[in-house]
Protein backbone atom coordinates (compact mmCIF):
# COMPACT_ATOMS: atom_id res chain seq x y z
CA UNK A 1 0.00 0.00 0.00
CA UNK A 2 2.58 2.15 0.98
CA UNK A 3 4.59 1.70 -2.62
CA UNK A 4 1.25 2.52 -4.11
CA UNK A 5 1.14 5.57 -2.35
CA UNK A 6 4.53 6.83 -3.05
CA UNK A 7 4.58 5.98 -6.88
CA UNK A 8 1.16 8.24 -7.17
CA UNK A 9 2.93 10.92 -5.16
CA UNK A 10 5.91 10.46 -7.82
CA UNK A 11 3.43 10.86 -10.56
CA UNK A 12 1.34 13.60 -8.98
CA UNK A 13 5.20 15.50 -8.79
CA UNK A 14 4.59 15.92 -12.96
CA UNK A 15 1.76 17.66 -11.95
CA UNK A 16 3.37 20.97 -10.14
CA UNK A 17 3.61 23.06 -13.60
CA UNK A 18 -0.14 22.20 -14.19
CA UNK A 19 -0.79 23.57 -10.66
CA UNK A 20 1.39 26.97 -11.38
CA UNK A 21 -0.16 27.46 -14.93
CA UNK A 22 -3.70 27.04 -13.47
CA UNK A 23 -2.64 29.60 -10.73
CA UNK A 24 -1.50 31.90 -13.82
CA UNK A 25 -4.66 31.16 -15.67
CA UNK A 26 -6.96 32.75 -13.28
CA UNK A 27 -5.11 35.31 -12.31
CA UNK A 28 -6.83 38.78 -13.58
CA UNK A 29 -3.09 40.66 -13.57
CA UNK A 30 0.22 40.73 -11.88
CA UNK A 31 -0.80 42.52 -8.77
CA UNK A 32 -0.50 41.86 -5.33
CA UNK A 33 -4.34 42.84 -5.11
CA UNK A 34 -4.89 39.92 -7.75
CA UNK A 35 -3.04 37.58 -6.30
CA UNK A 36 -4.90 37.89 -2.72
CA UNK A 37 -8.34 38.09 -4.48
CA UNK A 38 -7.55 34.99 -6.39
CA UNK A 39 -6.21 33.16 -3.00
CA UNK A 40 -8.99 33.67 -1.00
CA UNK A 41 -11.68 32.73 -3.60
CA UNK A 42 -11.42 28.79 -2.41
CA UNK A 43 -8.38 29.00 -0.22
CA UNK A 44 -8.96 25.19 0.39
CA UNK A 45 -8.14 24.32 -3.08
CA UNK A 46 -4.62 26.56 -2.96
CA UNK A 47 -3.74 25.24 0.21
CA UNK A 48 -4.48 21.48 -1.30
CA UNK A 49 -2.59 22.25 -4.31
CA UNK A 50 0.51 23.54 -2.22
CA UNK A 51 0.54 20.58 0.09
CA UNK A 52 0.48 18.59 -2.87
CA UNK A 53 3.32 20.14 -4.59
CA UNK A 54 5.32 20.09 -1.24
CA UNK A 55 4.90 16.18 -0.62
CA UNK A 56 5.07 14.67 -4.47
CA UNK A 57 8.21 16.93 -4.81
CA UNK A 58 9.46 15.82 -1.70
CA UNK A 59 8.72 12.25 -2.42
CA UNK A 60 10.57 12.77 -6.17
CA UNK A 61 13.62 14.65 -4.58
CA UNK A 62 14.09 11.87 -1.90
CA UNK A 63 13.73 9.14 -4.59
CA UNK A 64 16.12 10.13 -6.40
CA UNK A 65 18.73 11.32 -3.94
CA UNK A 66 18.29 7.69 -2.29
CA UNK A 67 18.92 5.90 -5.76
CA UNK A 68 21.61 8.32 -6.33
CA UNK A 69 23.32 6.59 -2.99
CA UNK A 70 21.84 3.52 -3.35
CA UNK A 71 24.00 3.28 -6.95
CA UNK A 72 27.01 3.88 -5.36
CA UNK A 73 26.71 1.72 -2.67
CA UNK A 74 25.26 -1.49 -4.02
CA UNK A 75 26.09 -4.26 -6.85
CA UNK A 76 25.17 -3.37 -10.02
CA UNK A 77 23.29 -5.71 -12.44
CA UNK A 78 24.91 -6.17 -16.46
CA UNK A 79 22.31 -5.64 -18.75
CA UNK A 80 21.93 -5.70 -22.14
CA UNK A 81 21.08 -1.98 -23.47
CA UNK A 82 22.31 -2.52 -27.31
CA UNK A 83 18.56 -1.25 -28.08
CA UNK A 84 17.64 1.17 -25.60
CA UNK A 85 15.71 4.47 -27.39
CA UNK A 86 14.55 7.89 -25.44
CA UNK A 87 11.63 8.07 -24.50
CA UNK A 88 10.16 11.45 -24.08
CA UNK A 89 7.20 11.55 -21.19
CA UNK A 90 4.78 12.04 -24.06
CA UNK A 91 4.69 15.74 -24.77
CA UNK A 92 1.01 15.31 -26.03
CA UNK A 93 0.23 13.79 -22.91
CA UNK A 94 1.92 16.15 -20.78
CA UNK A 95 0.08 19.14 -23.02
CA UNK A 96 -3.47 17.19 -22.54
CA UNK A 97 -3.08 16.90 -18.94
CA UNK A 98 -2.35 20.67 -18.56
CA UNK A 99 -4.66 22.07 -21.06
CA UNK A 100 -7.87 20.31 -18.91
CA UNK A 101 -7.23 21.49 -16.33
CA UNK A 102 -5.58 25.31 -16.99
CA UNK A 103 -8.84 25.10 -19.06
CA UNK A 104 -11.49 24.07 -16.83
CA UNK A 105 -10.33 24.52 -13.06
CA UNK A 106 -12.23 27.53 -11.83
CA UNK A 107 -11.29 28.17 -8.49
CA UNK A 108 -14.56 29.53 -7.22
CA UNK A 109 -16.48 26.28 -9.17
CA UNK A 110 -16.52 23.03 -6.87
CA UNK A 111 -17.87 21.04 -10.32
CA UNK A 112 -14.56 22.08 -11.56
CA UNK A 113 -12.46 20.90 -8.64
CA UNK A 114 -14.24 17.64 -8.62
CA UNK A 115 -14.26 16.95 -12.72
CA UNK A 116 -10.41 17.75 -12.06
CA UNK A 117 -9.99 15.69 -9.11
CA UNK A 118 -11.50 12.81 -10.64
CA UNK A 119 -9.19 13.08 -13.78
CA UNK A 120 -5.85 13.27 -11.66
CA UNK A 121 -6.98 10.11 -9.52
CA UNK A 122 -7.75 7.96 -12.92
CA UNK A 123 -4.88 9.39 -14.60
CA UNK A 124 -2.60 8.14 -11.14
CA UNK A 125 -4.29 4.64 -10.75
CA UNK A 126 -3.55 4.26 -14.26
CA UNK A 127 0.24 5.71 -13.93
CA UNK A 128 0.66 3.06 -10.68
CA UNK A 129 -1.39 0.15 -12.42
CA UNK A 130 1.03 0.65 -15.82
CA UNK A 131 4.22 1.30 -13.87
CA UNK A 132 4.31 4.62 -16.51
CA UNK A 133 4.53 6.90 -13.50
CA UNK A 134 8.56 7.13 -14.32
CA UNK A 135 7.60 9.03 -17.62
CA UNK A 136 7.64 11.91 -15.84
CA UNK A 137 8.49 15.54 -16.60
CA UNK A 138 9.13 16.23 -13.46
CA UNK A 139 12.33 14.08 -13.83
CA UNK A 140 13.07 15.88 -17.32
CA UNK A 141 13.01 19.20 -14.95
CA UNK A 142 15.78 17.85 -13.11
CA UNK A 143 17.68 16.94 -15.91
CA UNK A 144 16.97 13.17 -15.98
CA UNK A 145 16.19 11.07 -19.20
CA UNK A 146 13.88 7.87 -19.42
CA UNK A 147 14.93 5.00 -21.74
CA UNK A 148 13.60 1.84 -22.25
CA UNK A 149 14.85 -1.23 -24.36
CA UNK A 150 12.98 -5.00 -23.76
CA UNK A 151 10.24 -3.77 -21.42
CA UNK A 152 12.48 -1.76 -19.18
CA UNK A 153 13.03 1.39 -18.06
CA UNK A 154 16.24 3.31 -17.45
CA UNK A 155 16.63 6.57 -15.69
CA UNK A 156 20.05 8.50 -15.86
CA UNK A 157 20.88 12.19 -15.88
CA UNK A 158 23.40 10.73 -18.67
CA UNK A 159 22.78 11.26 -21.99
CA UNK A 160 23.07 7.72 -24.39
CA UNK A 161 26.23 9.87 -25.99
CA UNK A 162 27.66 10.58 -22.90
CA UNK A 163 28.03 6.91 -21.38
CA UNK A 164 30.06 3.88 -23.24
CA UNK A 165 26.47 2.68 -24.24
CA UNK A 166 28.28 -1.09 -25.58
CA UNK A 167 26.37 -4.27 -25.36
CA UNK A 168 26.54 -3.98 -21.75
CA UNK A 169 26.31 -1.33 -18.72
CA UNK A 170 25.70 -1.66 -15.32
CA UNK A 171 22.29 -0.51 -13.76
CA UNK A 172 20.86 -0.43 -10.38
CA UNK A 173 17.56 -2.25 -10.43
CA UNK A 174 15.09 -0.36 -7.97
CA UNK A 175 13.28 -2.49 -6.03
CA UNK A 176 11.47 -5.51 -7.91
CA UNK A 177 10.58 -3.13 -11.03
CA UNK A 178 11.42 -3.43 -14.31
CA UNK A 179 12.34 0.22 -13.56
CA UNK A 180 16.70 0.45 -13.37
CA UNK A 181 18.69 3.61 -12.61
CA UNK A 182 22.20 4.58 -13.75
CA UNK A 183 23.62 7.43 -11.03
CA UNK A 184 26.86 9.05 -11.32
CA UNK A 185 30.18 6.51 -11.84
CA UNK A 186 32.69 7.21 -9.43
CA UNK A 187 36.09 8.32 -11.50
Amino acid sequence: MLSKIFKILLFWSSYVPVFILVFLANLHDFSKDSVEALLSVNPGLWITLVVITILSSTASDWWLSSAEVDFKNRSKDPIDISNWKLESPGITNFLLMCAIPVLTLKPESSPTIVMNLIIMLIMSVYAVRNNVGYYNFWLMFEGYHTYTFDGKVVISKYKKEDLPFRNAEKAMQIGTTNVYFIGKFRD
